[in-house]
């Protein structure tokens, strides 16, 4: 189970030409580029987004039990 501490916080612009990818791990952090990003790209908008929770589903596993007979 991930605790508090492997929070992450991302920043994605809705226009942007592709997805984020760079997990930052603090907010303040995430603030900082989504205000420098604004700076250097006027008239978009940048949202600073924090992971609140994930779900992960493990595959099916199939286990075939041999049983040393041949047929």
């Amino acid at each position: 189970m991930k605790t508090q501490e492997q929070k992450f916080w991302i920043v994605w612009c809705p226009t942007g030409e592709k997805p984020p990818s760079f997990r930052h791990l603090s907010a303040g952090s995430a603030v900082a580029e989504a205000e420098r990003l604004a700076i250097s790209n006027p008239g978009r908008e940048f949202f600073v987004l924090g992971a609140e929770m994930s779900y992960c589903a493990v595959a099916m596993q199939r286990v075939e039990y041999f049983d040393g007979i041949p047929f």
